[in-house]
């Protein structure tokens, strides 16, 4: 029997997990970088597409987390500190 480390449900979590974190800092930074105006227009959108698809809650955590980010997220901060693996 071959007992080599070829697992491909673990493998497809981790390339998942490595997607999400690389779509999850763009978006940060997106957010950060964004005006108020883009912002708020992006988040109707966000809204009214979430409320079409019946996917309300999720549309709605994403708006309000984009929000608080926009409005604790310190600029600086994330400009002289980037994220490293």
């Amino acid at each position: 029997m071959n007992s080599t480390n070829n697992n491909p449900v673990l493998d497809f979590v981790k390339n998942l997990a490595d997607t999400l974190a690389f779509v999850g800092r763009h978006a940060f930074d997106w957010v950060i970088q964004a005006s108020w105006k883009k912002l708020l227009l992006t988040s109707l959108l966000t809204l009214l597409t979430g409320g079409i698809l019946h996917l309300s809650s999720l549309a709605n955590g994403l708006v309000f987390g984009a929000i608080i980010v926009k409005l604790f997220a310190n600029k600086n901060n994330t400009a002289t500190n980037p994220q490293t693996e």
